[in-house]
């Protein structure tokens, strides 16, 4: 049998490492000797325990131990380390997160002297894939005590949120640019309007420029091989890369929006380099280095009507959703264009309907004043002369007659012409006086009594009189009674027509009903046209 002493009873100073994954094999292949903990074997059993439980968890988590702040994590806190790992296992945790320390350094000193801490959605940056990248995260520091009771280091668990916060400002950069320019009344406000609603997310959206093309967004005598900035955010203006005008055809210009023209697709421009002024570039110091031309094509046309020029932020990663991204700003800016475009289109077909009807206004108001010109100078001289009847033979006065009525039928005809152009001009004036209505329209309904007497219909009229006269336009009144009679009359083959007039009230009700065919239900809204 062995002694106690043998190696064979020695426990193995790696035991709390199994199960740990890839991290827990990496941690037992390093040489921690010459670090501030010294050789695995003397380390605490409180440290064996957290890191063990670190392992063995699908959290990312990390474990900072001792005075050296030595680090240690699992196999999921590797993902945010990035290019960092594996330099970053065992190493400073301060030195390791420097670029984060303005956000993260507070909590951690806080937790250091025994108070807990959790921070939610912090927003910071990174240096882990080559570049200082924008990120979030949810952490929190909790103190670990070992065997005396004192801090011995921190638990460190931590969730990054970065893709659901960037996916959430960008639901909003899209939503505030259908917001805003929803509100357009022509194509050119939508591009000043989505420039500004854009501003508002110069972290996704560095600078955006957009370039107009076509003859109906060019200033007058502008040639078809010009593009107009009328959208700019992020960037001076006037500079090499902002110009108000640019040439389609000029080979030295920064942005190659012809290639975008020709192609009718997105064009991805790098290494800007020098062409882009260094200062007053987006949010960041970093010089911009790539932006992204994307053309705003509606459905159905032949070219671009513009280009929009955005940059891509230095601090992001170009991946599918942040080019996403810029197809869906692409396609909301192309759907407020259409938007406006047909908004313009009626408004334009409306302006030229107008026109047209107060030319037709127009004209049926100067043909009518024409024709009573000529009616009037043909029924005086007739009414002279059937006035002096001695001197008329019978068969002359007959014909007189004849042509009086017939022109006094053709002078209603004018007149009722220039009433129209009136009533479309809305220069009808009505001349109201007070009115024994009751009289009024039993007088007016009595006209139709022999036609319906010869037809076979009754007419019942039931008028009584009011309580006071009412005020009425009396040629307005008369059109109302037998416009509604003769209808009535027109379609009531058998039974009657009634004719009632009430008092209601301060108002007076008039009711025209018959027993004919009625009014089929899908003409009842256009009863008054």
């Amino acid at each position: 049998m062995p002694g106690p002493d043998s190696p064979a009873s020695t426990p193995d100073p790696l035991a709390f490492l199994a199960g740990g994954g890839a991290m827990g094999a990496l941690i037992g292949s390093m040489d921690w000797s010459s670090t501030s903990l010294g050789p695995v074997a003397g380390w605490p059993q409180s440290l064996r325990t957290t890191i063990s439980i670190c392992l063995a968890s699908n959290l990312p988590i990390c474990v900072i131990w001792g005075p050296g702040l030595v680090q240690f994590y699992n196999d999921a806190y590797r993902v945010i380390c990035g290019d960092k790992h594996p330099r970053s296992m065992g190493q400073n945790f301060a030195d390791c997160w420097k670029e984060a320390w303005p956000v993260i350094g507070q909590a951690h000193d806080a937790a250091l002297a025994g108070d807990k801490s959790f921070l939610e959605t912090q927003h910071t940056f990174l240096q882990r894939h080559g570049f200082l990248e924008e990120c979030f995260f949810t952490f929190s520091f909790s103190p670990i005590r070992d065997e005396a009771g004192q801090v011995g280091g921190l638990f460190h668990p931590v969730i990054e949120m970065t893709t659901q916060m960037l996916a959430q400002r960008r639901t909003r950069a899209l939503r505030d640019l259908t917001a805003q320019t929803s509100k357009a009344k022509s194509v050119t406000e939508v591009f000043a309007l989505s420039a500004q609603a854009l501003a508002e997310y110069a972290l996704d959206l560095p600078f955006v420029l957009t370039y107009a093309l076509g003859p109906e967004l060019e200033p007058q005598g502008a040639g078809t091989d010009q593009a107009r900035l009328v959208g700019a955010t992020g960037l001076a203006s006037d500079t090499v890369a902002s110009l108000g005008t640019v040439s389609l055809m000029d080979a030295q210009a920064v942005w190659p929006l012809q290639d975008v023209v020709r192609s009718g697709t997105a064009l991805q421009v790098s290494n800007l380099g020098q062409r882009i002024p260094p200062a007053g570039v987006g949010p960041h110091p970093e010089w911009l280095d790539t932006a992204l031309l994307m053309p705003i094509t509606p459905p159905g046309a032949d070219r671009p009507v513009a280009i929009l020029v955005a940059g891509i932020s230095p601090r992001l990663p170009m991946n599918e959703a942040y080019r996403s991204f810029y197809d869906l700003l692409a396609t909301a800016l192309t759907a407020a264009v259409v938007n406006a475009s047909a908004y313009e289109d009626e408004r334009r077909r409306a302006k030229a309907l107008a026109e047209l009807d107060r030319a037709k206004t127009a004209f049926f108001s100067n043909i009518s004043h024409e024709f009573r010109t000529p009616l009037t100078l043909i029924l005086g001289p007739v009414e002279d002369a059937l006035a002096d009847a001695d001197e008329l033979p019978p068969s002359h006065r007959a014909q007189l007659q004849v042509v009086h009525r017939n022109g006094l039928r053709l002078q209603r005809l004018v007149n009722g012409l220039l009433e129209f152009s009136r009533i479309e001009a809305g220069r009808v004036r009505a001349a109201f006086e007070p009115t024994d209505l009751a009289e009024f329209t039993t007088d007016l309904a009595s006209n139709f009594r022999s036609a319906c007497e010869k037809a076979g219909l009754e007419l019942r009229v039931d008028c009584p009189r009011l309580s006071e006269p009412v005020f009425v336009d009396r040629p307005m009144w008369e059109k109302i009674v037998l416009n509604l009679l003769s209808n009535a009359f027109k379609f009531t083959f058998d039974g009657e027509i009634a004719v009632t007039l009430r008092q209601a009230g301060s108002t007076a009700e008039l009711v025209v009903r018959d027993s004919g065919t009625g009014i089929p239900a899908h003409e009842i809204p256009r009863l008054f046209e």
